[in-house]
C-alpha cells in the first residue's frame, strides 16, 4: 500500500477554470493516494473580509455579486447539468443571508460571525475542484467538510488546532483514501469542539494541509502554487533569483517566518514534528520541478537565501524603571500575551526595549495588530514609540555568526542606510535587520549580487 500524500493548491491555482483543470491534471499524475486541500479562489477572501468591514448594503451587495461572478466564471467550463451549479447556488444563498445582515448584527459575537462568513470561499472552491476532478476521472471526487476533520480552539480569526482530536476525526478519511477514494477538502477553516466555524488566520491553508498531513500519517505534503519552488530571494525584486532544489526544515521555517510568501509561517511545524517531507512546485508548470524541504539536505551553505517582510511596526517601550529592576520584561510580555500579540524580534538596552511586530497581523478578520487598549496599558508605566513603514530583511543560512565575514558583508550592503534594529545570535540560521520600506529592495539587490 502506497503512503498517503496531501496536495494543497493556493488561491492563484484556483483562479479560473483553466487553472483548476491544471491542478486536477497534477493530482491525476500522482500515484499515491492523495487528499486535496484547496484555498478560496483568488480574490474571494479579500472580498469577504471587505464585506465584514462594510457598513453599507450597496457595497456589501457589490462585493457579493463579484464573488458569485468569480465562482460562476470558474464553473463555466462545466456542463449545465453538473451538480456543482446547484451546490454553488445553495452556498451563495447561505452567504447572501450573512451579507444582508446589518453591521450591528455582526457585532454580536463578531469574530465568530466573521469566521463563518470567511469560510464560504473555501467551501465554494472545494466544490469546483471536485467537479472538475470528477469530470476527468472515472471515479467521482467527494468533498469532505474540513470542519468535520480539523478541530481547533475558540480563538476565532487565528484558531489553534487540536492535533489529537483532528487525528481521531481523520481516521475514516485515512481508510477512504487507502481504498482509492478521491477526496477534496478546504484549507484555512476548521471547527471548535462546540461546532462553531473557525479560521486559522490569513494564509492558513498551508497550515491546514500540514495539520491534516500529520493527522493522516502522510509521507509528503505537496504545496502547489504559482512559483516553481523556493527561490534565493523574491524574483520580483531580483530577476536573477535562483530556485533551490533542496532546503532544510530549519532554513525553510526561517524563510517562511521572515516573509517568503510561498510558505505560511506555521505550515512547517506539523511537518517538522512528524517527519513529513514538503515539496513546493508550480501548479501550471509541474515539469519545472520545485523545492524539496528535508530534515537534512545534501548541502548546507552558510548563506542560502534572502527574505523580506514589509509593513513592519517597531514598538519601543522606554522607562527609567527598567534600570537595574526585575520583573519589567515579565510585565511587558504579560500585557502583550493578554492581547494575543506575537513578537518577532527583541532588542534591549538599560532603559528601553524595541520589538518588531507584523503590521498586517496574523488574523483572518483584519483586526489591528496594535489595539489601543493595549497601548494605553503600556503608557501607564512607560513611554511608547511606534514606527511604521519598515521592512525586515533576513539573511538565511547555516551557522550564521560563526563565520566572521558575514556580518561585515551585510552591514556594507546596507550602508549608508540607517538600520533601525539588528538581531543575530538567537538562531544559527538567520541575521535580521530593519530598514525603511523605501530602502529595502535596493539592499536586497546588493546582497543578492554577492550570493
Amino acid at each position: 500500500m502506497l503512503p498517503i500524500h496531501v496536495a494543497k493548491f493556493g488561491g492563484t491555482s484556483m483562479a479560473n477554470a483553466e487553472s483548476i483543470q491544471a491542478c486536477v491534471d497534477v493530482v491525476e499524475r500522482q500515484e499515491n493516494p492523495t487528499l486535496v486541500v484547496v484555498s478560496a479562489c483568488a480574490g474571494v477572501t479579500n472580498r469577504l473580509v471587505a464585506i465584514s468591514h462594510s457598513h453599507t448594503q450597496t457595497e456589501r451587495q457589490r462585493l457579493f455579486d463579484e464573488i458569485v461572478d468569480i465562482h460562476c466564471q470558474a464553473a463555466s467550463a462545466l456542463p449545465k447539468e453538473n451538480a456543482v451549479h446547484h451546490h454553488l447556488a445553495q452556498l451563495h444563498q447561505l452567504l447572501h443571508i450573512l451579507v444582508q445582515q446589518a453591521p450591528d448584527a455582526l457585532e454580536s459575537h463578531q469574530r465568530q460571525k466573521r469566521d463563518e462568513l470567511l469560510s464560504f470561499g473555501e467551501r465554494c472552491s472545494s466544490r469546483l475542484f471536485a467537479a472538475y476532478w470528477s469530470q476527468t476521472s472515472a471515479t467521482n471526487a467527494e468533498v469532505a467538510d474540513a470542519r468535520s476533520l480539523l478541530v481547533t480552539n475558540n480563538n476565532f480569526g487565528n484558531a489553534s488546532p487540536n492535533i489529537d482530536k483532528t487525528r481521531e476525526h481523520c481516521a475514516d478519511l485515512r481508510e477512504q483514501l487507502n481504498q482509492g477514494a478521491r477526496v477534496v477538502t478546504q484549507g484555512f477553516i476548521g471547527s471548535s469542539e462546540e461546532g462553531n466555524t473557525t479560521t486559522l488566520g490569513r494564509g492558513g491553508s498551508d497550515y491546514s494541509a500540514a495539520i491534516l498531513a500529520a493527522a493522516l500519517d502522510a509521507e509528503q505534503l505537496n504545496i502547489w502554487t504559482d512559483v516553481a519552488g523556493i527561490y534565493t530571494t523574491d524574483p520580483r525584486i531580483c530577476s536573477d533569483a535562483r530556485p533551490l532544489e533542496q532546503i532544510s526544515f530549519a532554513e525553510a521555517a526561517e524563510l517562511a517566518t521572515f516573509g517568503a510568501k510561498v510558505l505560511h509561517p506555521k505550515s512547517l511545524k506539523p511537518a517538522i514534528e512528524n517527519g513529513i517531507k514538503v515539496f513546493v512546485g508550480h501548479s501550471r508548470y509541474p515539469e519545472k520541478g520545485g523545492t524539496l524541504i528535508l530534515p537534512e539536505p545534501d548541502e548546507r551553505p552558510s548563506i542560502r537565501a534572502l527574505a523580506r517582510r514589509k509593513n513592519q511596526t517597531l514598538l519601543t517601550v522606554n522607562s527609567v524603571d527598567m534600570l537595574h529592576a526585575t520583573g519589567f520584561l515579565a510585565c511587558l510580555f504579560d500585557i502583550l500575551a493578554r492581547y494575543d500579540i506575537s513578537v518577532d524580534l527583541v532588542t534591549t538596552s538599560e532603559v528601553s526595549i524595541a520589538l518588531t511586530l507584523d503590521e498586517e497581523g496574523s488574523q483572518a478578520n483584519g483586526l489591528s495588530v496594535l489595539p489601543e487598549a493595549m497601548l494605553e496599558e503600556l503608557r501607564e508605566f512607560a513611554t511608547v514609540t511606534i514606527e511604521q513603514g519598515l521592512s525586515l530583511i533576513a539573511v538565511i543560512g547555516n551557522d550564521i555568526g560563526h563565520f566572521g565575514d558575514i556580518s561585515p558583508w551585510v552591514l556594507e550592503a546596507a550602508s549608508p542606510v540607517p538600520i533601525r534594529l539588528i538581531c543575530q545570535g538567537a538562531s544559527r540560521h538567520n541575521l535580521c535587520f530593519l530598514v525603511t520600506d523605501e530602502q529595502a529592495e535596493n539592499i536586497i539587490k546588493k546582497l543578492h549580487a554577492k550570493l
